[in-house]
């Protein structure tokens, strides 16, 4: 690069058209230049003095957030665009023109920290940019994602060891990197909002939740041809809406304009998370036979893979993906990565291995997590509720005999499982099943077919308490079936109004359910401990019958809080905001819940115990809510309680009891995949309480065997871990990350916009979390705090979040020091939170902008200097084809004031000395009047050299750069044939299996239902199409990662000029200016 090009900002002039690659400013935001064309008519010279052709110039956004956003503009109609070209050294520098050095290292630490590279996968950014505290093992997803063409991956920890925090940091670094802008979360409907207050809190993303209030309200805004989920680049929707004719009417608009011609944009969204993922893969396959048949895909999978196969990369997140039925997980791991998987295919161990990052608690080397403790409460079973419970199995017995059956069916299991959580839950159940009969309907409850699907290992995810659930609707539309034929009215109006009988009042297994509640929580009868329960029932009956019963013994609406599928998520969150707040400070102390609290909900704050009131016959549903409490952060074992009848209750009711409880110890003591004990579980729960005989359980297939293998986690990954946390530390050490300078930088830009000082505060005493309320704590050890005062309007985004949902009104202090992470009260401002990034962002456009409030050079005076330094601070960003930019990094050059050039190494460490915050003073007026005159002299011979050296450093450094870049691509493009040769190889052994299996197992197919017969042809035809155009798809895989690093164009920007004076220097000058 020449002298001639190290200039500053070049406004265009009547001729000027920017080239593609070019960075260019426009409307106030800086941009890259994707592509240039020409009108086909020139301009009117009625218009213009001369005619002219106008430009199409299509632009890509590079402002950090509106990433990838693209803009077509008439350049020649724009109104004061410009192209940015490289901005140099100043040519003339004057005294009065040196910058405080502090506020000169504001800026080029806003620079410094946001410098992103896409040409090196192991220089992590995200995590300095998330206020979660991190764990070195939260680092693997990160590096996998970075590692491969393509981040897909099956995020399958265990239960609290932080996947969103890991989802969060891929997704930001896929946008600091530019390879993604825009992202679709689909997640649970209690998690949307969740997942939008993580977000934002943790790494300062916004996102937008996409329901039937937004739609509405876009349209009043917007025009009724508003559609969302083009309008914003980051939503939300719920997994339950995403299948509605609504939903998929908004997702066809936006899927249709992916890869259409003329734009950059070659995917309906570049990164598609699924939280909670085993809800989208089909359930369980039904019987057939006495054998298993084959999974049918239902709505919501069908949607899911819609969109999936238009979003580039693919993060699902479960801690319980596989359900134990192969078909069901190839259909999910085909939704995460496409070019590996095949619905029905077998599954590639290697290529699992991939995609999956999978650690148990007991894989995490150092790191402590406490071991859950498992306890029982005994309760000694009434007569009454025995001799209830007998008569309704004597009925359900009596009438499958009547119907020809030797077991019972589905209806008559829903019954007993309501009976077994709660007297008025049964109660309610048989109001229902007494009501005006329906017409009798197809008898599509086979107990074989519909046990995993509506209560076992598939049961959805529909919430009880909703208008339609599962079980509910199964029950409706049996109740004129013959589950009760033998009963006769009277019998079950009898039923019914002994149930009734407890509507207000405990049995023995809920009043020994509240004495160990006042035990833990009010011991004397009188006061409150600041112990938390928090206590799970499967069913909203039950819920509000254990509510009503601890309403009437002084659990008022303070002290007791109640979640079930019903509850608004804005009551919802309140509620969890209220359980996880200082038990000082909110009196509420039980919380009781459905598995509506079940996914997601973290309340492991100031709550170790937990009660499971009654017991879901899912596995995976009961290890989701012990993992509320049993998570990363917990300071305490977690405790997980069951109400278990005494040696003293020998009837059926407390028999079938205590075997639930004792498959309950099995799955809440169990730590492998529960995966492979779903089925079991399923079997032995039909067997007991349908008194189905026996059936022989089939050998474990290859593919089974290696779903149990990778999903039973690894100990493998520790020295990676090592070598993650270690490289982690340095990076923080190089990126100049310091409270002091975070403040600095939010202190300037405020200064910078003509706002008031941030105000420092102490510490309040009830947001330190002391172990014992009676110490005192060590205020020098304390992070700084301080609060932030009312600033203008064009400030509202950066401090949105200061407020919480329980006080709106009162802003709660920030501090900069990650210390303060996690520390109720007290707001961690980091790099990627709103007010760091409005900082950042300020001071980085007035940096560079003609209008710059500062002059960027700077003067100080060192300790320790042997002679006199000319250290420039530079920009190096590398752009590559379509405006992607591939490389940006901030570095150092000097020369001697007399001598040669300088180590950069050393100069880091006098740059770093130079800018540390409160450090040093501006040089001397006699000083400065010097390094003016040295400047300047000679022909500005200074200058030339140091310009020089920054040239020969910019060109090794971009060397290195295209180098790394060029490994990396060879590196892309031998793992996309390596991906595609092993696909190839499984879709071929795959088909011919199955077209075996046609010839050698006719009777068994023969026996399956037409829609499973439809769907594994279905899936032969796909493998067989895949195979069909797989050599060219692996082509334009290839083609696409080349593009990637093609036209790569260079741009070099001066930041700043910063002189470190000698003392000796600094004497003799100031001693000729006497």
């Amino acid at each position: 690069m020449t002298t001639e090009q190290l200039n500053t900002f070049t406004p265009t002039g009547s001729a000027s058209v920017p080239e593609p690659g070019q960075v260019v400013q426009v409307r106030g935001a800086t941009w890259a230049v994707t592509d240039v064309r020409e009108q086909g008519l020139p301009r009117s010279p009625a218009d213009e003095s001369r005619a002219g052709l106008e430009h199409l110039v299509m632009l890509q956004s590079l402002a950090e957030d509106r990433m990838g956003e693209e803009l077509t503009v008439v350049w020649e109609l724009e109104v004061g665009n410009s192209i940015v070209s490289d901005r140099g050294l100043p040519e003339v520098i004057g005294a009065d023109s040196f910058d405080d050095p502090d506020i000169l290292g504001a800026f080029v630490d806003a620079v410094r920290w946001g410098a992103v590279t896409s040409a090196d996968p192991r220089a992590f950014q995200a995590p300095f940019r998330s206020g979660a505290t991190l764990e070195p093992y939260q680092l693997e997803p990160l590096r996998r994602a970075l590692e491969a063409p393509r981040a897909n991956l099956l995020l399958a920890d265990d239960v609290g060891l932080g996947k969103t925090i890991e989802a969060g940091l891929v997704i930001e670094e896929l946008l600091l990197r530019h390879r993604a802008r825009s992202v679709i979360i689909v997640c649970p409907p209690s998690l949307a909002q969740k997942w939008r207050d993580e977000m934002r809190e943790k790494f300062g993303l916004e996102f937008v939740i996409v329901d039937s209030a937004r739609i509405a309200a876009d349209r009043r805004t917007y025009g009724l041809a508003a559609n969302p989920l083009r309008l914003y680049p980051r939503v939300i929707v719920s997994m339950a809406w995403l299948p509605g004719v609504r939903a998929q009417r908004l997702l066809r608009e936006v899927l249709a304009d992916a890869g259409r011609a003329g734009s950059a944009r070659r995917y309906a969204f570049d990164v598609l998370v699924v939280d909670e993922a085993h809800h989208v893969a089909p359930a369980a396959p039904t019987a057939v036979g006495g054998g298993r048949g084959y999974a049918v895909d239902s709505q919501r999978t069908r949607a899911l893979r819609r969109l999936a196969d238009k979003c580039e990369h693919r993060l699902f997140l479960s801690a319980t993906p596989h359900n134990g039925y192969t078909e069901s997980f190839t259909a999910l791991l085909e939704m995460i990565d496409p070019r590996r998987f095949a619905r029905g295919a077998d599954i590639d161990r290697t290529a699992l291995d991939e995609v999956t990052v999978r650690r148990l608690k007991s894989d995490i080397e150092g790191r402590e997590f406490r071991r859950r403790e498992v306890g029982t409460l005994p309760y000694e079973t009434s007569p009454d509720e025995e001799e209830a419970y007998a008569r309704l199995d004597a009925l359900l017995q009596a009438s499958g005999r009547e119907q020809g059956r030797s077991s019972l069916d589905i209806a008559a299991l829903l019954l007993k499982k309501r009976f077994l959580s709660s007297p008025w839950a049964f109660a309610r159940t048989l109001e229902n099943y007494l009501a005006d009969p329906v017409a009798p309907g197809e008898d599509y409850y086979d107990v074989d077919d519909y046990y995993a699907e509506v209560m076992g290992s598939g049961q959805s995810d529909e919430e009880e308490g909703q208008l339609e659930q599962p079980e509910t609707d199964t029950l409706l539309a049996t109740r004129s079936g013959t589950a009760l034929s033998a009963a006769t009215r009277r019998d079950l109006e009898e039923l019914e109004a002994w149930a009734r009988g407890y509507e207000a009042r405990a049995n023995t297994r809920l009043q020994a359910l509240i004495d160990w509640l006042d035990a833990v929580c009010r011991p004397d009868g009188r006061h409150w401990t600041n112990e938390r329960v928090v206590v799970f029932t499967e069913y909203a009956d039950t819920l509000e019958w254990i509510t009503t019963v601890l309403g009437s013994q002084g659990y008022d609406r303070d002290r007791l809080a109640a979640i079930q599928g019903s509850t608004p998520s804005e009551e919802r969150e309140r509620i969890r905001a209220r359980f996880n707040a200082d038990p000082a400070q909110e009196p509420v102390r039980v919380l009781v819940a459905t598995d509506a609290a079940g996914e997601g909900i973290d309340l492991q704050t100031h709550c170790h115990r937990l009660v499971n009131f009654d017991v879901p016959f899912n596995p995976s549903r009961l290890e989701q809510r012990i993992g509320r409490i049993d998570r990363y952060g917990q300071r305490y074992a977690p405790e997980v309680h069951y109400l278990v009848p005494g040696r003293g209750s020998p009837g059926l009711w407390s028999g079938e009891l205590d075997f639930l409880n004792r498959l309950v110890e099995k799955i809440t003591t169990e730590t492998q995949d529960l995966g492979a004990l779903n089925p079991l579980i399923d079997e032995q729960i039909t067997e007991r309480l349908l008194h189905r005989q026996a059936r022989r359980r089939a050998a474990a297939t290859p593919d089974q065997q290696a779903v149990n293998e990778v999903l039973a986690g690894s100990r493998r990954l520790s020295r990676s871990l090592t070598e993650l946390g270690r490289r982690y530390t340095e990076r923080k050490e190089q990126m100049h990350l310091t409270p002091q300078a975070g403040r600095r930088v939010v202190d300037t830009a405020l200064r910078l916009t003509s706002q008031p000082a941030l105000e420092q505060v102490e510490p309040r005493a009830e947001v330190l979390e002391l172990e014992e309320p009676g110490d005192v704590p060590d205020s020098s050890s304390d992070p700084e705090t301080f609060r932030v005062p009312s600033l203008d309007h064009s400030w509202d985004g950066a401090v949105q979040g200061l407020a919480t949902l329980l006080h709106p009104d009162r802003p709660r202090p920030v501090s900069f020091d990650e210390r303060a992470a996690g520390v109720p009260g007290i707001v961690h401002v980091h790099l990627g939170h709103p007010l760091m990034r409005k900082a950042t962002r300020t001071l980085r456009a007035n940096l560079f902008s003609p209008q710059s409030a500062v002059n960027r050079v700077t003067a100080v005076v060192m300790l320790g200097l042997d002679e006199t330094y000319a250290v420039s601070v530079s920009r190096l960003v590398l752009v590559g084809r379509g405006g992607l930019r591939l490389h940006e990094q901030v570095f150092v050059t000097g020369v001697r004031l007399r001598g040669s050039r300088v180590a950069e190494d050393r100069l880091t460490r006098i740059l770093d000395r130079v800018l540390d915050p409160d450090e040093f003073a501006l040089a001397s007026p006699a000083v400065r009047d010097r390094l003016v005159t040295d400047w300047q002299a000679n022909g500005a011979h200074l200058r030339t050299r140091l310009e020089e050296e920054t040239r020969r450093r910019a060109d090794r450094l971009q060397g290195m750069v295209h180098d790394r870049l060029h490994d990396r691509q060879q590196a892309d493009t031998g793992r996309v044939h390596g991906i595609y040769e092993a696909f190839r190889t499984n879709l071929t052994e795959s088909l011919e299996r199955m077209r075996a299996e046609d010839q050698t197992n006719q009777d068994m197919l023969a026996a399956w239902l037409d829609e499973q017969r439809a769907q594994r042809e279905r899936d032969m035809r796909a493998m067989a199409d895949r195979l069909a155009v797989l050599d060219a798809e692996e082509r334009r895989e290839a083609d696409a990662v080349a593009r990637r690093y093609e036209d790569v164009r260079p741009f070099i920007a001066s930041v700043g000029l910063v002189f470190a004076v000698s003392e000796q220097d600094a004497a003799a000058w100031e001693g000729k200016g006497r």
